[in-house]
């Protein structure tokens, strides 16, 4: 990579990446969307038909870039059959048309699960980062070698922004997660642990790593219980397993408890997302655990939302109460981003200078960014550090971006705290470009 996407890459060294000029960035930004469009134009089947047939050349303002935009479904648009035909090098053929994959790169030969699939473009590679799949699907979101190593760049000069830790091993460390998998966050919550946990001192929820298979089919089951189309025994044996699943991660979750419990007077490294999270405070708070009691130093990695998942709605309260006084990272992001937009001490996320963030109407059709003030709308961006993907997406998220000076000083753009789904809102969550999205890459793997 050269040229302004490598420049604003370089900014994650600066020591001042949340700080550059308005207008300055603004002209270096453009050049990186025209420089990413250009190189993946060529690499990105989905991006190339969308631009012929869009009629887009070149990238000469921000509005060229709103009919190149993915939908956030764009990445779970492969047909669930593939899989459960086992139809492995079909479904390879959909990934290389939303990525920089070529479908000669990867051997399928022999495949026989969707783990050793993606394990096999791993191998190639390339990292397929999963998202939580909770409708039944995942979505599969390619990374390059290059990509990884940035990532880990952020992680390592920008936790906890804007007071930034120093990459030191100082601490205990504790994962409420898997010891592997293809998800960011296993990977960011373990080479977080390289970074500030002292060397073999870091425990795991479980040893064992995720598995794409179970987590698909637990879900596709749940979305078939709730439409009333599973067998009984269907229903018995998922319920079987997940009584025996839950008693093992119980039990593995209170050692976790005791050792913290045990050592929580030295800085330590909690790392989860926040349904492990939120179990791990009232275990805590159970074993005498009062709230504001951990080290000052200690380093607490949260994430997730609330998709789907039985939190109260005071959750985010309960965790600024019971991690008073500690390093949190406070943070707007999600699996599609490089890094995240980090909270300022007012409490605003603002954007890194590789994310250029479009502000849509809720259709996904329109341009709303404004040169001063707050705008509401669909949130979408491009992401010009990435290789392994087009980094343009439409999100389902509902924001407001304010484009003025931040109350912090520093320079906006910065998302204001106010974050819902379009999904959560009432009514339909439909992108004008979703469907037909869906249709170019059904015809090119089936043409």
């Amino acid at each position: 990579m050269s040229g302004a996407r490598a420049q604003i890459r370089s900014l994650v060294l600066s020591g001042d990446t949340f700080d550059q000029p308005t207008e300055d960035l603004r002209e270096v930004q453009l050049e990186a969307a025209r420089e990413a469009f250009a190189a993946h134009r060529e690499r990105v089947p989905l991006l190339r038909t969308r631009a012929e047939e869009t009629g887009v050349r070149e990238v000469t303002a921000l509005d060229d870039l709103v009919p190149l935009l993915f939908s956030h479904t764009s990445y779970k648009s492969y047909p669930v059959s593939l899989i459960a035909a086992g139809r492995w090098d079909r479904l390879l053929r959909w990934y290389t048309t939303v990525s920089t994959v070529e479908p000669g790169d990867v051997d399928v030969d022999g495949v026989r699960d969707i783990d050793e699939w993606t394990d096999r473009i791993t191998a190639a590679g390339h990292r397929p980062y999963i998202t939580s799949g909770t409708s039944g699907k995942v979505s599969f979101l390619n990374c390059s070698a290059s990509d990884l190593s940035f990532l880990h760049d952020i992680l390592e000069h920008l936790t906890c922004w804007p007071d930034p830790l120093p990459p030191k091993p100082t601490r205990r460390g504790y994962l409420l997660a898997p010891a592997s998998g293809p998800m960011r966050s296993i990977d960011g919550f373990r080479w977080h642990a390289e970074v500030f946990a002292r060397p073999g001192e870091t425990r795991l929820l479980t040893d064992d790593p995720l598995r794409v298979s179970e987590l698909m089919s637990s879900a596709l089951l749940r979305r078939r219980i709730a439409e009333g189309t599973a067998t009984p025994q269907e229903i018995s044996a998922h319920e079987t397993a997940s009584e025996a699943r839950e008693a093992e991660m119980d039990a593995a979750l209170s050692g976790i408890v005791d050792d913290i419990a045990a050592h929580r007077d030295e800085p330590l490294l909690i790392a989860g997302m926040n349904n492990q999270q939120f179990a791990l405070i009232q275990a805590l708070r159970a074993r005498g655990v009062p709230d504001g009691g951990l080290h000052p130093d200690t380093l607490v990695l949260s994430g997730g939302g609330n998709k789907g998942r039985a939190l109260p709605e005071d959750y985010a309260r309960q965790f600024a109460a019971f991690y008073d006084g500690v390093r949190r990272v406070r943070s707007y992001g999600m699996t599609e981003l490089q890094g995240s937009c980090l909270a300022c001490e007012k409490g605003h996320y603002h954007m890194p200078p590789w994310v250029i963030p479009l502000v849509l109407d809720q259709e996904g059709e329109t341009l709303l960014n404004l040169e001063h003030g707050v705008v509401e709308g669909r949130f979408a961006f491009l992401d010009v550090s990435l290789e392994g993907r087009w980094g343009g997406l439409i999100s389902g998220d509902r924001v407001f971006v304010d484009f003025s000076p931040c109350d912090c000083g520093r320079p906006g753009p910065a998302v204001l705290p106010d974050i819902q789904r379009y999904g959560d809102l009432g009514g339909d969550d439909k992108i004008t470009c979703a469907a037909t999205l869906d249709s170019y890459v059904r015809g090119m793997i089936h043409g």
